[in-house]
């Protein structure tokens, strides 16, 4: 009797896409920017949370980060005036998260990873030692 389990996406890429939607949340909610910026907060979060429904599917959660980091790049730096500069460091997080399956790319997938989740930390660091 054989058993077919369905794969699924990796606990890293799992990691990786949920950094890229917790990283930019400090600053904005420490921000007194007042209610103007909180509809573009609201729907750039929602966008990058995306992939994080897409756990079961390992095919349409690679596509849903590689799009979603090609709309979310000049959405941040053309709404930069408004605030939404500091979803910059999402895109390479979920690009991170695409490619870093280590079922698929066993080395190369560790060093994805290790690199994602350094980016999120140094990122996280620096907003906090600039006083958000």
């Amino acid at each position: 009797m054989r058993v077919n389990s369905r794969e699924s996406v990796h606990p890293w890429q799992i990691g990786l896409a949920a950094c890229a939607v917790a990283v930019p949340l400090p600053p904005v909610i420490a921000s007194d920017d007042g209610f103007f910026v909180l509809p573009f907060v609201l729907a750039t979060t929602t966008l990058i949370a995306v992939p994080l429904f897409l756990h079961a599917r390992p095919y349409a959660f690679q596509r849903a980060t590689g799009t979603i980091s090609a709309v979310l790049l000049p959405w941040s730096l053309i709404g930069a005036w408004v605030g939404m500069l500091v979803f910059f460091p999402s895109v390479p997080l979920l690009l991170l998260a695409a490619f870093s399956d280590p079922r698929l790319r066993p080395r190369a997938a560790k060093f994805l990873a290790g690199a994602g989740f350094l980016l999120a930390a140094v990122v996280t660091l620096f907003w906090w030692n600039r006083g958000y």
